[in-house]
């Protein structure tokens, strides 16, 4: 798992947490003890910070297991160890330019959870939709769940088809059981197909009060990367992405009490008394206040102005939008 921001390691323990998940990396002193114990008893390891892969992984990668009287073993180092089937590793690196070799290409699966500016978008319009408009977020959340249910029965019901099908013997139109299921099939899908049609639906009303906090998780995203390019200046400006997502997620805390009693007030199309703009100069006013704590001078004055022209770039795009309406 290729993860600068740290993101996926989290992710990893929260889902883990009914499972025991042993956290430890190839410096660890312990390491071996760590892998003998997850291959015995089926609980989970974390790798961290795996640039050069230990070579006494490789029996692991390579699968090389050996049935004794029952038993599946599989050797590491000088001795046999129980594999337990519930076993999983994770291997994680913080280093997105790294080039792996072809022989641990093929032997793992890679996942990227480099941050790029559209998935730190939708990321900071979900944190700005529930902390605004919880029901919506709820709802938004609902409508893709389902949406992605509908495309896998959809898919489920194809193979069945194709399965009946390829299990024909003679002529289709004889075998009454094939004919049977093809209507089945058939009905099923129809159904499928207009429950996605009518989620779709409820889906673009979803999205058309998302985009009224658009603006606000798009400038969020422009932030961190202002931000993140500020170690071209100097190697000690290093802003991790958790700390603007605190930045982000304090001025949402500090905006629902503010507005706590306001919150009642809010017309039937769902749209807030409080104006977005408000909440978007909170963020920038926070971000720059806390950042410039590490900063220089005459570097204070740099990202001023880069979050000025940001802001800028932000009214000419919501005036934009208001002329075409």
């Amino acid at each position: 798992i290729i993860d600068p921001s740290g993101q996926a390691v989290e992710y990893l323990i929260q889902q883990n947490k009914k499972k025991r998940i042993n956290i430890t990396s190839f410096l660890d002193l312990n390491f071996i003890k760590h892998l003998e114990s997850a291959l015995r008893f089926g609980t989970c390891l974390l790798v961290q910070d795996v640039e050069n892969v230990d070579p006494v992984l490789n029996p692991v990668l390579n699968q090389e297991f050996q049935k004794t009287g029952g038993r599946v073993l599989i050797r590491l180092g000088s001795s046999d160890i129980d594999f337990s089937p519930s076993f999983s590793m994770y291997m994680t690196t913080r280093d997105p330019l790294f080039q792996f070799t072809p022989d641990i290409c093929s032997r793992v699966t890679f996942v990227n959870f480099t941050v790029t500016p559209a998935s730190l978008t939708s990321q900071c319009l979900s944190k700005v939709l529930k902390s605004e408009r919880p029901e919506i977020d709820r709802k938004r959340g609902e409508l893709l769940k389902l949406q992605g249910e509908y495309q896998a029965k959809l898919r489920e019901l194809e193979d069945e088809l194709l399965e009946s099908i390829n299990s024909v013997q003679g002529n289709i139109l004889d075998d009454d059981k094939v004919i049977h299921t093809l209507e089945v099939l058939k009905k099923d899908a129809h159904d499928i197909t207009d429950k996605a049609q009518k989620s779709k639906l409820v889906l673009k009303e979803v999205e058309r009060t998302s985009n009224e906090f658009m603006p606000v998780a798009s400038s969020c995203s422009k932030i961190y990367f202002t931000l993140d390019r500020l170690g071209t200046i100097s190697f000690l400006y290093q802003f991790a992405l958790s700390f603007f997502l605190n930045v982000l997620d304090d001025v949402l805390k500090d905006g629902r009490n503010e507005n706590n009693e306001n919150n009642e007030n809010k017309n039937n199309t769902g749209t807030p008394t409080s104006s977005t703009n408000n909440l978007l100069l909170n963020i920038f006013k926070e971000t720059f206040k806390r950042t410039a704590r590490g900063l220089l001078n005459h570097d204070k004055l740099l990202l001023a102005m880069r979050l000025a022209q940001i802001k800028l770039l932000n009214d000419k795009t919501d005036e934009d939008d208001e002329d075409n309406d």
